[in-house]
């Protein structure tokens, strides 16, 4: 009976991922707006959790349940998977504004990419000159 509860135990825990996936609700509304919802990109993404500024939390089953627009909703996917990637190599660069929003970043996640917000604006800044001296 022991060796039985072990391994039901183990097997439970190994599924803890599997068990963690997105609600139907959710899985139906990213199919609905053509975000599929089996992929590695939102299966990536799918526990994480933002407390926005105002009190709210973004997740995207919120976002689905408040049925955000699909750019909401991949700009929540390119933040999260621009913080993970961050984590692993500081040289990551910072995503297209169309799959970025700092809305969706904490306020520790925001002092960690602070570097490449930076590095961001001042290509920004220097490609301005360019095409200034250009014309």
């Amino acid at each position: 009976m022991r060796l039985f509860i072990v391994l039901l135990s183990v097997v439970l825990l190994a599924a803890a991922p599997v068990l963690a996936e997105l609600s139907a609700t959710t899985g139906g509304y990213l199919q609905e707006i053509g975000i599929d919802p089996g992929s590695r990109e939102i299966a990536a993404v799918a526990n994480d959790r933002v407390r926005l500024r105002d009190g709210s939390v973004a997740s995207l089953d919120e976002l689905a349940r408040k049925q955000k627009s699909k750019a909401d909703i991949m700009r929540f996917v390119g933040t999260r998977h621009f913080v993970q990637a961050y984590r692993q190599d500081a040289a990551t660069r910072l995503p297209a504004t169309d799959r970025f929003d700092e809305m969706y970043l904490t306020d520790e996640e925001r002092t960690l990419v602070r570097p490449a917000l930076r590095r961001a604006g001042d290509e920004l800044y220097l490609r301005s000159l360019q095409q200034g001296k250009q014309k």
